[in-house]
């Protein structure tokens, strides 16, 4: 077996490992990170993996040979923690022979949990995983902050009695899932089942799962604008880094279009949301990490909606870092080494970014981008589809319903959000409906 960087090649503890990208030289001494699961798409996480590895050297743990990963690995061992962590253990401890391992970070909604016992088995720096566990499953964390204005139903009869219980409108959603996939608004009744099977049936979207992610919750509707505060969290106190503003247009679903961060936000010095996302913090036990914070700003005040025990997704973190020039891609490797980041803002800007879907289900043909139309404040705009995919708006498909994405950079909000709905008339979309069997002809559909 050959070596690189005192790392092993080839055969690594029963599972397949290889020695790939650019940081396996001879001589590297950044710290090693175990990565858990990286995600198939390098437009959401590409960033992140290229950010941590300018200070750690990163071994991917992931069932899937890397691919977009290569730039940023040393190396890589072919095994999903959802299978059971016994084996990402022994892989570690094999591993370990070599140097050691400074820490355990996991991005990945579906596998925080599983990457938390990891963590702990290694004897690495975690949070707990029952208190990770606590953030993934939405009804635990209810339980534990003494609210019963989410209920677990069975079928679509529970929810039926769950939702008369607490009022309507309610929100129908999974119990622990990501990416808004599944949550609907329940206005009557007669809604009721469809929404049920709406939830139920967004778990057939996330593959392997652990075996008691599996549920369905009603809820009580919050009436206001979302926001999200990503912090770290370091010796149980929540340091918030930024808050995003969601963009929420493709009703009764909660599919985000948009996100918008504001370094100079007012809500980074409101008491009483700081207040709600501290109380969330210590009713989990969550004491180490990065949190994605999810809160209603409602007419009787901020309402939790979820705490996630990860790095925000849906590209919020790179619109932090563009807005406030904090990178909490790198606070959560420094975090995950137990090193204390620095969350000092070097930018004091707003930023944002817009999610463009067709005006209705088609088959991509082109996303064409009016580069004399795009506002001055545009950072970047870049298609999100190839040509020929099928492109399915909300409630068919989640985020993979995208054609595009644009970004917008300003120094107060005002401008940023005209410059985005500049950027949104610059690009063109165009495809053949979805069924096209009637009308064979094309039709354009422009946003």
């Amino acid at each position: 077996m050959s070596e690189a960087a005192g790392l092993p090649v080839g055969e690594f503890t029963g599972q397949t490992a290889q020695r790939i990208g650019r940081g396996s030289a001879l001589g590297d001494t950044r710290p090693l990170l175990l990565v858990v699961n990286s995600g198939r798409d390098a437009t959401y996480r590409g960033w992140t993996l290229q950010s941590m590895s300018q200070r750690y050297r990163l071994w991917l743990l992931s069932a899937r040979p890397a691919e977009w990963e290569l730039p940023y690995i040393v190396g890589q061992t072919f095994l999903d923690v959802l299978d059971g962590v016994e084996a990402a253990v022994a892989a570690a401890e094999r591993l370990k022979e070599h140097g050691p391992i400074a820490g355990v970070v996991c991005y990945d909604e579906m596998r925080i949990v599983a990457a938390a016992r990891l963590a702990e088995r290694l004897g690495l720096p975690t949070a707990t995983s029952a208190a990770v566990r606590s953030c993934h499953d939405k009804l635990l964390l209810r339980r534990h902050l003494g609210e019963v204005r989410s209920l677990p139903a069975a079928d679509a009869a529970e929810a039926c009695a769950a939702a008369a219980r607490i009022g309507y409108p309610v929100i129908v959603k999974p119990r622990a899932l990501a990416a808004s996939e599944g949550v609907v608004k329940i206005d009557q009744p007669d809604q009721i089942e469809a929404g049920f099977g709406f939830a139920t049936n967004a778990y057939a979207n996330f593959g392997a799962l652990a075996t008691d992610d599996r549920g369905v919750l009603v809820e009580q509707y919050l009436d206001g604008p979302e926001v999200a505060v990503d912090a770290v969290v370091w010796r149980g106190r929540v340091r918030p880094a930024f808050i995003s503003h969601k963009r929420q247009d493709l009703a009764p679903t909660f599919e985000e279009t948009g996100h918008l961060v504001d370094a100079e936000d007012p809500l980074l010095r409101d008491a009483e949301l700081l207040r709600v996302v501290q109380s969330a913090h210590t009713a989990a036990g969550f004491d180490h990490g990065v949190t994605h914070t999810e809160i209603r700003l409602t007419p009787d005040g901020p309402q939790l909606i979820e705490l996630n025990a990860r790095l925000g997704g849906d590209l919020i973190t790179h619109v932090g870092l563009l807005a406030t020039g904090i990178d909490l891609a790198a606070a959560a490797a420094d975090v995950a080494a137990d090193i204390e980041p620095d969350l000092t803002p070097r930018r004091r800007g707003v930023a944002a970014v817009r999610y463009l879907y067709p005006a209705y289900d088609l088959i991509l043909e082109q996303v064409r981008i009016h580069h004399h139309l795009l506002p001055r404040h545009t950072w970047s705009v870049t298609p999100l589809a190839a040509p020929g995919t099928p492109l399915r708006r909300p409630p068919a498909s989640f985020v993979k319903g995208r054609a595009a994405l644009g970004y917008a950079l300003a120094d107060d909000v005002t401008t940023c959000q005209h410059a985005l709905t500049e950027l949104a008339d610059a690009v063109e979309i165009t495809g053949a409906p979805i069924p096209a069997a009637a009308d064979p002809r094309p039709s354009r559909a422009r946003r």
